[in-house]
């Protein structure tokens, strides 16, 4: 894909810099956004994202300024105001984005561009902008990308112990190697993936044969699968299972189950879903 767009930009509606939560937030992840979006009630807001975003691909956040919990996509061309619209207007996109707005409204939330690609996502290049998806989610660990099925996750408060190992897992090496990504390069895809095998490298669990068993059993089939956005066919994402699979896009195995066992094998209008 060709070389990422930064055009530096303190969006909120009237040109002024970003609050001062935004900002902690930003330092605390090492993060060198793009575009930073607050005051989204206002079409003078709406108007902003959707004429700096045109012709443009990329990774994209959605902070949670109350609570710092957030969300991570991605948008093929011309699609970031979309997204934008999906998950923080109409509410038709992440379910738990949907309920976290609900609650808190929306002068509470953020809308972050990350990256951004010029060149028009394509079947052939459209796994780059997947790598650099999945790379932000494997480092920052997006709290409503990990919930499962929000009906009955929301309201879901993590214990201290929860909050410990989720800030470990964010380590300094972490935060240098989301720095780096924010640096005016172009990474191939063997380079970021050797960055998110770097970045998940730290100490494993060690489980005995039955309990690694019993684990097996209780995820279902661990086939790896493979969805392509209904709309253009391009590839969305790769699973290594369907259990993996469920817990990213916020829905349940049984509907993924369903889906490919249909003949179109359509899932929840958005993707096609078939096995590796």
């Amino acid at each position: 894909m060709s070389k990422k767009v930064r055009c530096y930009s303190t969006s909120s509606v009237n040109n002024h810099p970003s609050s001062k939560i935004v900002s902690e937030f930003l330092t605390d992840k090492n993060i060198k956004p793009v575009f930073i979006f607050e005051d989204l009630r206002y079409v003078n807001t709406k108007d902003k994202i959707k004429d700096q975003t045109k012709g443009l691909s990329g990774v994209y956040l959605i902070l949670n300024k109350i609570t710092n919990d957030f969300y991570v996509g991605s948008a093929s061309t011309d699609k970031l105001f979309t997204r934008f619209y999906r998950h923080l207007i109409n509410l038709t996109g992440s379910k738990i984005v949907k309920l976290a707005v609900n609650k808190y409204g929306i002068d509470n939330f953020v809308f972050i561009v990350l990256e951004t690609f010029t060149e028009k996502t394509t079947v052939e290049n459209n796994k780059n902008l997947i790598d650099v998806e999945d790379f932000y989610l494997k480092s920052l660990l997006p709290n409503y990308n990990i919930l499962t099925e929000a009906g009955s996750s929301f309201g879901y408060k993590h214990t201290e112990l929860d909050r410990i190992k989720m800030k470990a897992n964010y380590s300094e090496e972490r935060r240098m190697l989301i720095g780096n990504l924010n640096k005016n390069k172009q990474f191939s895809s063997t380079t970021i993936e050797r960055m998110i095998q770097s970045a998940l490298n730290r100490n494993k669990v060690e489980f005995n044969k039955e309990a690694l068993d019993n684990m097996r059993k209780a995820s279902g089939a661990e086939r790896p699968i493979i969805l392509y956005n209904i709309e253009n066919n391009t590839v969305f994402g790769e699973y290594s299972s369907i259990t993996d699979a469920a817990l990213s896009l916020n829905c349940n195995k049984k509907t993924i189950y369903r889906a490919l066992k249909t003949e179109k094998k359509v899932l929840l209008k958005r993707w096609i879903v078939n096995y590796k």
